[in-house]
């Protein structure tokens, strides 16, 4: 009997992008670790509303998930042959890409740890401004009362053990994060990786075209989608949308329905005389708020290229870089290549012109998106 060969690839979690654990199949045909879906829905628990990562398919209500046990077998004779694996390339390849997925692995759970403590920390520091509340009204209303030196010593004692309980916890988180970033560092120094050629020609950038369509249950109410969802323009109006948990709420901003893997390029033209994102996002980006974790390249869940007739910059986290830049035409390029951690954006023209390059390491599936501003437009190029 003829033996098949397969592809770590097509047994890769989309999430973690390890080979699947305790792999799950969800209603749109995906398949997900059982722990990597189950963590992501779980955070989906207050809207109601559940999605496939990939495909962005709602589901209502939550699904089931039982374990795929024909792909479970199929994983695990996937490990057992090394991915058929010749033995010159066993130790130099499959190791060493082992090596890489534990460590960004290893970065996946110091991030995650990361978040615990963080949230540890915000809810000791609610609790103490509530103290320091408590405290004070509690002398305000019963200035002359005789009990008011025991509510007094009292409760400052209890602010000063509060207040030391949340300096402690910061210096742990500190210095937990400093030894894990040492931990992780000594290892990468150890694993010797060959970067990806990056293609320089347009020809080249093209093999790699992907199709993607905006999701219109993720437009803000001022923006306008058109041309089969592959085309977005400001308008002053309020569209009328229904409600949608992933709806961006207050800034015009719009994300695609499919994600980025492996290797990604497309291309968009932009017009009009404001100013345009052309973005990348986790899906865990904020909807709703005012604030910076709901614009693209505010926060550590989204990357940016801001354009308009007369700038050009870079935001990611906050942090802003002016780019030197001006456009002959108005076609951009995007290329991803995921595994590798590299985000670049073309000025495309007769030529590929760099406009700037990311190189960092992506912990997610990640989207397209857009934020159109008053009097400009996107719209997305046939490969």
């Amino acid at each position: 009997m003829a033996e098949v060969s397969f592809s770590q690839d097509q047994f890769s979690c989309p999430v973690c992008l390890d080979l699947l654990k305790d792999p799950v199949a969800i209603p749109c045909g995906h398949s997900y670790c059982m722990s990597c879906i189950t963590e992501c829905w779980d955070q989906k628990d207050q809207k109601g509303v559940y999605s496939c990562p990939q495909c962005r398919q709602t589901f209502t209500p939550r699904p089931a998930l039982n374990k795929n046990t024909i792909l479970a077998e199929v994983v695990e004779q996937l490990k057992k042959t090394k991915l058929q694996a010749g033995p010159e390339n066993v130790e130099s390849d499959v190791c060493t890409r082992r090596k890489c997925k534990s460590v960004k692995s290893r970065q996946v759970v110091l991030e995650e740890r990361k978040r615990k403590f963080q949230h540890r920390i915000q809810q000791r520091q609610k609790d103490l401004e509530e103290l320091k509340e408590a405290s004070f009204q509690s002398l305000a209303v019963y200035p002359e009362s005789a009990d008011e030196p025991n509510i007094t010593v009292s409760s400052l004692l209890s602010y000063d053990d509060l207040r030391k309980s949340v300096s402690q916890l910061k210096e742990k988180l500190e210095d937990f994060c400093q030894e894990e970033i040492e931990k992780i560092s000594g290892r990468v120094t150890c694993v010797e990786i060959n970067p990806t050629n990056e293609p320089k020609i347009r020809e080249e950038f093209l093999q790699y075209s992907s199709w993607f369509t905006l999701d219109p249950n993720t437009v803000n109410k001022h923006l306008c989608l058109s041309e089969r969802n592959r085309a977005v323009t400001f308008t002053a109006g309020v569209q009328q949308y229904p409600d949608h948990p992933d709806r961006f709420h207050y800034f015009p901003q719009v994300l695609c329905r499919e994600s980025v893997c492996g290797r990604c390029y497309w291309e968009l033209e932009w017009s009009g005389s404001g100013f345009v994102c052309i973005s990348v996002s986790y899906i865990y980006i904020n909807r709703k708020g005012r604030r910076n974790e709901s614009v693209f390249g505010y926060n550590d869940q989204s990357w940016s290229l801001i354009c308009s007739t007369s700038r050009c910059s870079f935001s990611h986290n906050d942090n802003h870089t002016e780019l030197p830049v001006r456009f002959s035409g108005c076609r951009i390029g995007v290329y991803v290549d995921h595994r590798a951690g590299t985000l670049s954006f073309y000025s495309v023209s007769d030529t590929m012109s760099l406009i700037h390059r990311v190189q960092t390491t992506f912990t997610h599936p990640l989207y397209p998106g857009f934020a159109v501003i008053s009097g400009s437009a996107v719209k997305l190029c046939d490969p």
